[in-house]
């Protein structure tokens, strides 16, 4: 019998129906399978373009508010948060250095400012919330600037560009440095107007050497020979560099880089956000202008102060006797008035009196004034204002609305010249004598600026009124991601 080579593979024995049906159904399972696994991969790659073209295409260029109709797009809402994120920790890293620097006085100025700004820089609903109500004040500003025929050329905002640019790099644009170089030669031909220039003498160049003994007292002698030390010159200051069109191109580069670092923003989208903003100046200037007037009815006037202390109150009387023989009728209880045994006046109290003494000081300081004392002298004397009282009871200038009701009513009203009746008010009782009265007197610059820049605001808000606004419905679903 033949033996079967080792090598010889075996014959392939055929496949039976069940085998077949077995095999037939396994391929069935997997072509299912790999079908099922093929259409969730393709639906997971479909919602991953989808959100994908939602993120960078769709949302960016959603409607998230509108002012009549014009659409601030959530894109550029993005881009005003990161830039307003910048500024803001910008302006809390000054705020820092400027507290080390003053050490504990500094901490306590500059204290509640950063606390705000950490504050808005922690909250990201916060920052969102003050830029979106900045951008919907800037569709209104727009639009009344239409209205109204205000616009901001290129060119001005060119020249706003060359002013940060100029600032960025420590430098000066050609306008500004003529501007510093004119004042200057006006504030040295008005010092050398005014002010007598007195002889200098010569300057001292060399060393010498005293050697002569000098008596300074019958005991003591200098001996050692003094030396005079050569005077050292000033340095004379560094010109300030100019802003060349170089560095201003260099400097516009570094600005375009940045932006586009910190926010996506090109530098034409941040011409236009300059454009807006001395869109936004010229109409503060002129709503300003309209709603608040540069001048306005002030008085220039002193008083005399005498406060009153509530707690203070009159008990029945007795003579005192001092060490040196004074006699006063003094209270039992509260501050009580002393009288000048030579002159018979009140002295200068020392606290806050009651309300019949204070009554009384001031009665008597008028009736002194109108005998022909000077009333700064006695104010100097008597006042218990620590503002004025120094200063001869001078209030200087002011308008209507700085002093409490009871002093404005006769401060406005009083004749020029006169001393008026004891006035009580919160503080105590008032001697007020008017020293002249303007009725069209020009306004404190910072005054003015700070009452027209709050007029501004004003009307900006009653326009959110009258203006059709719509406003963001899930604000926190549209702030940027990984603010």
């Amino acid at each position: 019998m033949a033996k079967r080579k080792k090598n010889q593979p075996e014959e392939q024995k055929a496949e039976t129906r069940k085998q077949t049906r077995v095999r037939m159904r396994s391929q069935e399972r997997n072509r299912k399978l790999m079908l099922i696994v093929g259409s969730a991969l393709l639906v997971a790659l479909i919602l991953v373009t989808i959100g994908i073209v939602n993120e960078t295409v769709i949302r960016p260029r959603s409607v998230l508010a509108s002012v009549e109709g014009r659409p601030i797009v959530t894109r550029d809402f993005w881009e005003r948060t990161w830039l307003r994120q910048s500024e803001l920790q910008s302006q809390l890293q000054q705020l820092q250095i400027f507290s080390t620097q003053f050490g504990e006085q500094g901490q306590s100025i500059f204290a509640s400012q950063i606390a705000q700004l950490n504050a808005t820089l922690s909250s990201p609903l916060s920052l969102g919330t003050q830029v979106i109500n900045q951008m919907i004040d800037e569709k209104i500003v727009q639009i009344r600037a239409e209205e109204l025929g205000i616009s901001v050329s290129d060119e001005e905002v060119d020249e706003s560009l060359r002013d940060e640019v100029a600032a960025g790099q420590n430098a000066l644009t050609v306008p500004q440095a003529t501007a510093t170089a004119e004042a200057a030669v006006a504030a040295t031909a008005t010092a050398e107007l005014f002010t007598p220039t007195p002889e200098l003498p010569a300057v001292i160049t060399e060393t010498v050497e005293l050697t002569e003994t000098l008596e300074i007292t019958d005991s003591a002698v200098i001996t050692e020979p003094a030396t005079v030390v050569e005077t050292a010159e000033v340095p004379t200051p560094e010109p300030p560099t100019i802003l060349t069109d170089e560095l201003y191109q260099e400097g516009l580069a570094t600005l375009e880089d940045n932006l586009q670092e910190i926010a996506g923003v090109s530098l034409a989208e941040y011409r236009e956000i300059v454009r807006v903003q001395l869109l936004t100046d010229k109409l503060r200037e002129q709503i300003g202008e309209e709603l608040v007037p540069g001048t306005e009815e002030q008085v220039n006037t002193r008083h005399i102060l005498i406060t009153v202390d509530e707690t203070a109150t009159l008990a029945p009387t007795e003579e005192i006797t001092g060490t040196e023989g004074i006699t006063d009728t003094a209270a039992i209880t509260g501050t009580a008035l002393v009288t000048d045994p030579v002159t018979g006046f009140y002295l200068p109290p020392s606290g806050g009196l009651s309300d019949a003494d204070a009554l009384a000081l001031a009665q008597q300081l008028r009736e002194r004034i109108l005998a022909g004392e000077e009333f700064a002298t006695l104010a100097g004397e008597y006042s218990q204002d620590p503002g004025s009282g120094a200063n001869g009871g001078n209030l200087d200038w002011v308008g209507r609305g700085a002093f409490v009701s009871e002093f404005e009513d006769v401060a406005f009203s009083s004749p020029v010249g006169e001393v008026s009746e004891p006035v009580r008010s919160q503080f105590g009782y008032h001697l007020i004598e008017v020293l002249e009265r303007d009725e069209n007197r020009p306004k404190d610059e910072g005054q003015l600026q700070q009452e027209r820049a709050q007029a501004f605001q004003q009307w900006l808000q009653e326009q959110s009124l009258e203006l059709n606004i719509e406003r963001p419905e899930n604000l926190p679903a549209a702030l940027p991601s990984g603010l």
